[in-house]
């Protein structure tokens, strides 16, 4: 499970499991990244269940 960041024409992506780290960076600055990574357990519930919801979705949608 992971997330994409995106601004500006910069982006990050960030794996949630095991634990949360930065698995790609192409623009943000370090104090950034580390800006991001905090928010992301304040927020990790809503993140895992859209991507679940999304992904639950797109499954569905792929066995017809």
């Amino acid at each position: 499970m992971h997330i994409h960041v995106e601004k500006d024409g910069v982006e990050a992506k960030y794996w949630l499991r095991p634990e949360i780290r930065v698995a790609c960076n192409d623009g943000y600055d370090a104090r950034t990244l580390r800006q991001l990574l905090g928010m992301i357990p304040i927020n990790r519930e809503k993140i895992e269940r859209a991507w679940n919801e999304y992904f639950s979705w797109s499954d569905r949608c792929a066995l017809r």
